[in-house]
C-alpha cells in the first residue's frame, strides 16, 4: 500500500485502492424532501467552500465522529452556538485535509430552515435547500447530472494515524454539545 491518504476505498483485483467519483450529481427525494447527492471529484472541501455561500448565516456545524481513534467517544458534536460563514470557512481551511482524507466522520453545515450541506464518509455531499442554486453551481462547474450516485460495493473507510491530532484539534476548536450517534449516522 502507498503512503497516499484516502477516505474511501474499493477492491480492484483483490487490492484495496482509492475510490474516486467522477464529478457529478443526482437529484433525490427522501421523505418528501428534495436533495442533491453530489460526487465532488477530487476536491470535496473546495466544493463545500463554493456551495457554502448559497446558505444564509448563521451556520450550525455538526461533527459526527463515527470511528474515533483518540480519547473522545463516538458521537455527534453539535456546535454550541451558530457561526458566521467566515468562521466555518476558517474551520474548512484549518481541517480541510482531515475532512477530505479520513473516513472516521461526517460533517454537517446547516442553516435551518434554509438548507444544509452534509459531507459524509462515503465522500459525497448531500445538499438540501436552495436546489436550483446548487444545480446552477454544478452546471457552472460542468458536473454531469446522473440518475444516481453509487457508493462502491464493497468499500472501505480509511483512518490515518498521522491525522489523529486533527481529531483532537477539531473537538478542541469550538465548544461542542455531544450526543449519541443516531442509527443512520453509519450508513
Amino acid at each position: 500500500m502507498t503512503s497516499q491518504k484516502w477516505k474511501l476505498g474499493t477492491l480492484r483485483e483483490g487490492e484495496d485502492v482509492a475510490w474516486n467519483y467522477s464529478p457529478s450529481y443526482a437529484r433525490q427525494v427522501v421523505g418528501g424532501v428534495e436533495r442533491l447527492v453530489i460526487a465532488p471529484g477530487t476536491a470535496p472541501v473546495e466544493l463545500l467552500r463554493e456551495l457554502l455561500p448559497l446558505l444564509p448565516e448563521p451556520i450550525w456545524v455538526l461533527y459526527v465522529l463515527i470511528t474515533p481513534r483518540c480519547d473522545a467517544p463516538a458521537g455527534r458534536y453539535q456546535s454550541a452556538t451558530p457561526h458566521t460563514r467566515a468562521e466555518v470557512l476558517a474551520l474548512l481551511d484549518r481541517f480541510g485535509e482531515f475532512f477530505a482524507a479520513d473516513g472516521r466522520h461526517n460533517l454537517w453545515l446547516a442553516a435551518p430552515p434554509a438548507g444544509q450541506l452534509v459531507f459524509d464518509r462515503h465522500e459525497v455531499i448531500y445538499a438540501y435547500g436552495p436546489i436550483a442554486e446548487f444545480v446552477a453551481r454544478m452546471k457552472e462547474k460542468d458536473f454531469a447530472e446522473v440518475e444516481m450516485i453509487r457508493v462502491p460495493v464493497p468499500h472501505s473507510h480509511h483512518f490515518h494515524e498521522v491525522l489523529d491530532a486533527d481529531e483532537k484539534a477539531v473537538l478542541a476548536h469550538w465548544e461542542w454539545i455531544p450526543s449519541e450517534l443516531q442509527e443512520t449516522d453509519d450508513l
